[in-house]
C-alpha cells in the first residue's frame, strides 16, 4: 500500500533519516525547498539559490531532481561545488524523490519554497505551511497570483533562466522563519483549519463530491432508460 513515505522514486536520503534530521531542528525554523518532479533549475539559478541558502543561515531541506544527461549538457541541475560541505549540519540536500507530505507535516518546517504546482500548493495548505513562490510555467503563475491574494505566499522569483537576486532571496529566507506572527503564517493556519473542516465527514468538500457522484448516477440511470 502506498503512503507518504513509500510512494515515489529513488532518493539519496531515507524517510527515517529525514525525520531524524528534522527532529533536531527548532519548531517552525526549517525552509523546505522543492520544485516538483519535473522542473530542473538552470546552473545560474542553482548557484543563486545555493548562495541565498548559504548566506541566510537558516536550516533547510532542499530536494533536487536528479538531472538527466541532457540537463547536464544544457547547463541545468548542478549543485555548486562544496555547497553541501559548507552547509553541513543545518542543510539537508536530497537528490531524487523526497517524501514531501511527510516533510511539510513536520513541526520543524516553517516555510516552503515552491514552484507552485497545484499538488504542492494543496499539500502545503493542508499542512498549514506558508509558501515562498517561484512559479516556473503553465498554471503555476496563476496559482502564485492566487496565493498572493490569499496572503499565503511571498513572491521570490518567477520563470526559468531568471536568476534570483541572492541578496533579496537571503532576506526573504530569513524573514520567512523568523516571525511566528507573519501574515502568511497566520493565513496558512486559518486556511488549513478551513480545509480540514471541509474534508471531514459532512464537510463541504465531501458533500460536493457526494452530490457530484449522485448527479452522475442519475444521468446514467436516465440514459439507460
Amino acid at each position: 500500500q502506498s503512503g507518504p513515505t513509500t510512494r515515489g522514486g529513488p532518493s539519496s536520503v531515507s524517510a527515517d533519516s529525514i525525520t531524524s534530521w528534522l527532529d533536531k531542528c527548532d519548531d517552525g525554523k526549517v525552509v523546505y525547498v522543492c520544485f516538483g518532479s519535473l522542473a530542473v533549475l538552470s546552473n545560474d539559478d542553482m548557484e543563486a539559490l545555493a548562495l541565498g541558502l548559504e548566506r541566510s543561515g537558516v536550516c533547510f531541506v532542499w530536494s533536487i531532481k536528479e538531472p538527466t544527461e541532457a540537463h547536464v549538457e544544457g547547463g541545468y541541475g548542478r549543485v555548486p561545488q562544496g555547497f553541501e560541505d559548507r552547509v553541513a549540519g543545518r542543510g539537508l540536500v536530497i537528490k531524487g524523490w523526497a517524501p514531501q507530505v511527510l516533510i511539510l507535516n513536520h513541526w520543524a518546517v516553517g516555510a516552503f519554497l515552491t514552484h507552485c504546482g497545484w499538488n504542492s500548493v494543496l499539500e502545503s495548505v493542508m499542512s498549514g505551511v506558508p509558501m515562498l513562490a517561484w512559479p516556473m510555467g503553465a498554471d503555476q503563475f496563476i496559482n502564485a497570483t492566487l496565493l498572493d491574494q490569499l496572503k499565503l505566499a511571498i513572491r521570490v522569483c518567477e520563470g526559468e533562466r531568471n536568476v534570483s537576486d541572492s541578496v533579496d532571496l537571503t532576506r526573504v529566507l530569513v524573514e520567512s522563519v523568523r516571525d511566528d506572527d507573519r501574515a502568511e503564517r497566520q493565513s496558512a493556519k486559518q486556511l488549513r483549519e478551513a480545509a480540514l473542516r471541509a474534508t471531514v465527514d459532512g464537510g463541504s468538500s465531501v458533500k460536493d463530491v457526494e452530490s457530484f457522484i449522485a448527479h452522475l448516477v442519475a444521468l446514467g440511470a436516465a440514459t439507460c432508460k
